[in-house]
């Protein structure tokens, strides 16, 4: 079961996953958090992933719509908590190269200024 928290930090939006991005349904509720998000015109998003222990190609799409989304109003995404696994597969499907991952939520809001 995947579920999320939402923390505000000033004009920036931390979203904390907990679960896995294995599956559309996982990713569509990703997508319709991020949408919400953005109507509340916060732009600047953090994904706290340090709960997600399994992402699939279907993670990884569902990651990337997620950045487009947050461009097309520019805005600007960033990566925290990857484990180990997670981070491979960023890696290996050069989505590191175009999304900043940190280790922890502060390193990556502080990155906002």
């Amino acid at each position: 079961m995947m579920h999320f928290v939402e923390n505000k930090f000033d004009k920036i939006m931390v979203l904390t996953v907990k679960g896995n991005l294995v599956q559309k349904e996982e990713t569509d509720k990703l997508q319709a958090r991020i949408l919400g998000i953005l109507e509340k015109k916060l732009n600047n998003v953090v994904i706290d992933l340090k709960n997600v222990s399994m992402i699939t190609s279907l993670g990884i799409g569902g990651i990337i719509r997620a950045l487009r989304t947050i461009r097309d109003e520019k805005g600007e995404m960033k990566l925290s908590g990857v484990n180990e696994s997670v981070k491979k597969v960023l890696e290996i499907t050069k989505l590191s190269e175009i999304i900043e991952i940190f280790d922890t939520v502060d390193e990556a809001v502080k990155s906002f200024s």
